[in-house]
């Protein structure tokens, strides 16, 4: 029992050993760290990339780097799977279309992105896809009406066909200016009412390039 004389001391000393709190920026900072999600890569950062070969009927992850940089293993393993499906022949994988890739695996966090043509070693001479710089696919469960509206505001140097019959679109990289289509039954529609809606000025400043060449 302490005397009613001791009491302020003993009050004084038990303030004392209370932890001060920390400063509100730390607390902001704190707080604002516990909501990103450690999942999404930043612009800086590799990104994982769930692919499914719809034709051969494998999956593997790999890892692409947002500037398109891969290893020597992932570059000779994104060859293998996007050989062609007809004759099995491969081709090296555009640098710009793994940029492309990336992003696109980056803005859709664990999803995978189901490819139905890759390079194609028996198009015709002026074909991306000859050029290992074409991929067409879908992402399960995003509408593809969204992705064909995520890459057409966000990326330059492209090309892209929306593919509203078999569920996909055709993404590209090219040296000449960017093209967007539609294809309806057997036809291609160039230059759709939704590319020109999505390129006005509202919506130019998110287009990035991080290929640089």
């Amino acid at each position: 029992m302490l005397f009613p004389s001791l009491l302020p001391l003993a009050m004084v000393g038990w303030m004392s050993a209370t932890p001060a709190a920390p400063p509100k920026a730390v607390l902001d900072a704190t707080v604002a760290a516990s909501h990103q999600d450690p999942a999404t890569p930043t612009d800086d950062q590799p990104v994982e990339v769930t692919l499914f070969d719809v034709n051969h009927q494998e999956q593997r992850t790999v890892v692409i780097g947002r500037d398109g940089a891969v290893d020597a293993e992932t570059r000779t393993t994104l060859e293998r799977m996007f050989r062609c499906k007809r004759t099995q022949r491969r081709h090296a994988v555009d640098k710009g279309l793994l940029v492309m890739l990336a992003d696109v695996s980056a803005r859709y966090p664990g999803q995978t992105i189901e490819y139905i043509s890759a390079f194609r070693a028996v198009d015709g001479h002026t074909s991306r896809h000859r050029q290992g710089r074409a991929l067409d696919f879908r992402i399960p469960g995003v509408a593809t009406l969204e992705l064909r509206d995520y890459l057409w505001t966000h990326h330059s140097r492209l090309g892209l066909g929306w593919y509203p019959d078999g569920d996909f679109v055709h993404m590209d990289h090219r040296d000449d200016p960017d093209y967007a289509w539609t294809h309806v039954g057997k036809r291609d529609r160039g230059n759709p009412a939704w590319a020109a809606e999505l390129r006005k000025p509202k919506h130019a400043d998110r287009r990035v390039n991080r290929v640089g060449t």
